[in-house]
């Protein structure tokens, strides 16, 4: 099993919120383990948007208020929610899908924010989610419910503009993928 600390060794000045959400736990599956392999290979060349772990190292972070709404959305992102909004809504998203959008869903309509931030960096002016997909598709489906069904439910509407984490690398590069 990968741990934080295994994590946090190869990227040290990392937010402990960006490796548990992201690299910790995708690192724990099946088909990853830790450190990715150099040059990059399998699943990790699409977690890691084609990017190296050394190139990584020069990424720093930030929390901000990011407006999350579908139209801010890197095109690639965008793909990602509105088809795994398809997916829900035609009864078809895998079990895993279904219960981490269903319970980010839950936590948005009751909280109004995300359960946990997420992880992204901005290209060419709109947000590319590294990690939360999953919570981003929740948040732009609870923003489509009319203000008197969230009323009738007890439901806090959901505002576009979440504190996210936000990745910039020291020359300004993006993930390739």
């Amino acid at each position: 099993m990968v741990e934080l600390a295994d994590v946090k060794k190869d990227l040290p000045n990392w937010p402990d919120a960006v490796l548990k959400e992201w690299l910790v736990y995708l690192a724990n599956r099946s088909d990853t383990g830790w450190p990715p392999p150099e040059p990059l290979s399998g699943s990790w060349q699409a977690i890691l948007g084609g990017r190296a772990l050394s190139w990584w190292r020069d990424v720093t972070w930030a929390e901000k208020a990011v407006d999350c709404s579908l139209n801010n959305l890197a095109p690639k992102t965008q793909g990602i929610v509105t088809t795994m909004r398809s997916e829900m809504r035609l009864g078809v998203a895998d079990d895993g899908t279904k219960r981490r959008f269903n319970e980010a869903m839950f936590y948005l309509l009751h909280n109004g924010v995300f359960p946990n931030p997420v992880s992204a960096m901005q290209v060419d002016g709109r947000v590319l989610m590294l990690d939360g997909n999953h919570r981003v598709a929740a948040l732009s489906a609870a923003q489509l419910f009319p203000d008197e069904t969230l009323q009738e439910k007890g439901w806090k509407k959901v505002p576009s503009m979440q504190t996210i984490w936000i990745g910039s690398h020291k020359d300004g590069e993006a993930p390739l993928t």
